[in-house]
């Protein structure tokens, strides 16, 4: 309900409204995912795409904001420990936008390293304390992709985000110029995607090692889920209330039924593979074996395939919910920019995802560096 409240506020000062993110604050969902020594929930991860799909049902922006600070502490929980009790020492969460493009170079110095760079996306920057920016750095005498971590004192945030959809995340540019961060802020994806970063080994919890590009795709679907079924529901409440400018009701009407039915059958479709996919992402809390690569990768298909159905079924429902449905004021119409500006995010790149199925299935190898 605040999310839906507050929408059109946090449209238009292009950022989550200080009521939504308190009401985030004091519902506790940022620390879910934070570990219990450091006193978060530390819960199975299949409930948060659920919480986030229904939190979307307010406003799309304001839950993907929401679902990108919460993936982000669970990224925290990779670092070493010390470095999680200085995140964790006041709160038992932080705040920090988080980028996957290298578009930055660390260099090595005594102790750490030198890093610079420009990113883009930084969902969460305008209330963050700290950053995670991923920058192309030397480890041992070999380029990697590491993922940094640095206090928002080291980074200017540029104001960019003059976007269709999607404006309330706030997600700005952020520049570092030459900002020290030291060798226990910063871990490689490599590490990472062979389960070996400092928080996963510390930790016996298969939650910190399930895939994390996986995680993150999940949650950012979720967003979409809940914004098209949302999306039918009002749609369905339109049809009972709006009359035809030549008589009797919209629901009366043979074309519209079909319409709606088509839309919540599609919508129907798009949720049994979301839930699939994270029933399956989810398998190693349940004892069961980690996803294969070629897991790995359908999840990543599935979620932009969720993603365009969505897109399919918003479409569906604005050519029959009338011009009133594009008002500003209209939910529909929020919805609709939302979802088609949320899928050009890399996660829904639909032709890569694919490319990299097929390319599975046909027992190819992915291009050294692919990220999956």
């Amino acid at each position: 309900v605040v999310f839906r409240d507050e929408a059109w506020e946090g449209e238009k000062t292009r950022q989550l409204t200080d009521t939504a993110l308190d009401a985030v604050k004091d519902s506790g969902l940022f620390s879910t995912l934070v570990p219990e020594r450091f006193g978060g929930s530390e819960v199975d991860f299949h409930i948060i795409p659920q919480l986030i799909r229904e939190l979307a049902k307010g406003d799309t922006s304001s839950a993907w904001v929401t679902a990108f600070l919460i993936h982000h502490n669970w990224q925290f929980a990779l670092y070493p420990l010390d470095t999680q009790e200085e995140l964790w020492a006041d709160r038992n969460y932080a705040l920090a936008p988080a980028t996957l493009a290298p578009t930055g170079r660390a260099e090595r110095v005594d102790g750490g390293w030198k890093l610079s760079g420009r990113w883009q996306w930084g969902t969460g920057v305008m209330h963050s304390q700290w950053a995670l920016v991923t920058a192309i750095a030397a480890f041992e005498e070999k380029d990697e992709m590491a993922l940094m971590l640095l206090p928002m004192q080291d980074v200017e945030v540029v104001d960019v985000w003059h976007t269709e959809g999607m404006r309330a995340t706030g997600s700005n540019d952020m520049i570092i110029e030459e900002a020290f961060v030291p060798d226990r802020r910063a871990i490689t994806y490599q590490q990472i995607s062979k389960r070996e970063a400092p928080g996963q080994i510390a930790s016996p919890n298969p939650l910190y090692r399930l895939d994390m590009l996986a995680l993150l795709s999940l949650d950012a679907t979720a967003t979409s889920v809940g914004s098209g079924e949302r999306s039918v529901e009002l749609f369905t409440e339109r049809l009972h209330e709006r009359k035809l400018m030549f008589g009797g009701q919209q629901k009366d009407s043979s074309t519209a039924q079909v319409r709606l039915a088509r839309a919540s059958s599609i919508m129907r479709t798009a949720r049994l593979m979301f839930d699939a996919a994270v029933h399956d992402l989810c398998a190693p809390l349940r004892g069961e074996p980690y996803p294969s690569p070629a897991k790995r990768v359908r999840i990543r298909m599935d979620c932009a395939h969720v993603v365009d159905l969505v897109k399919q079924v918003l479409a569906l429902i604005n050519d029959g919910a009338g011009a009133s449905s594009h008002f500003l004021d209209s939910p529909l119409q929020r919805f609709r920019r939302d979802v088609s500006t949320l899928s050009g995010h890399i996660l829904f790149d639909y032709d890569r995802a694919a490319e990299l199925q097929g390319q599975m299935m046909l027992g190819i190898k992915p291009p050294s560096g692919t990220l999956f």
